[in-house]
């Protein structure tokens, strides 16, 4: 015996794949993102760059290596993830911008009545532009 945990071991190969496919621009989600999106591949690339990089590091040091050596158990690196996601929304988070898509549908969701709107015998029987300006005109 190696002294080294089997199932350590793989949840570490899991995450560096998911990692890798992340970042990796000839991976089948980047292409996918950026066919489908129209995003120049470098863009898309920076942007998940900028997210996975740093999260990628954090695990390894805090769950992958503190976790191989002992140093704490698994479920210890869960509370730690926690507080650092915590920390970093708290310090570095913003709220979106007043006429952002992201606020829009929070009032969507909150129940501005597009849901009442939307199951109303006018909307059904509109033609698919209809449909589409009217929900555009409503949000």
């Amino acid at each position: 015996s190696s002294g080294i945990n089997a199932e350590y071991g793989i949840a570490a190969a899991c995450s560096s794949s998911v990692f890798g496919n992340l970042c990796s621009p000839i991976a089948d989600t980047t292409i996918a993102g950026v066919l489908f999106t129209g995003c120049p591949m470098l863009d898309h690339l920076k942007v998940m760059s900028t997210f996975c990089i740093p999260i990628g590091v954090l695990s390894l040091l805090l769950g992958d290596l503190m976790v191989g050596l002992n140093l704490y158990p698994f479920w210890a690196s869960y509370l730690v993830a926690l507080l650092i996601i915590v920390l970093v929304f708290t310090l570095f988070g913003r709220s979106p911008r007043r006429d952002s898509l992201a606020r829009k549908l929070l009032a969507l969701v909150r129940g501005s009545g597009m849901a009442r709107f939307l199951s109303s015998s006018s909307f059904e029987s509109s033609t698919e532009e209809e449909k589409t300006r009217l929900i555009q005109d409503n949000l």
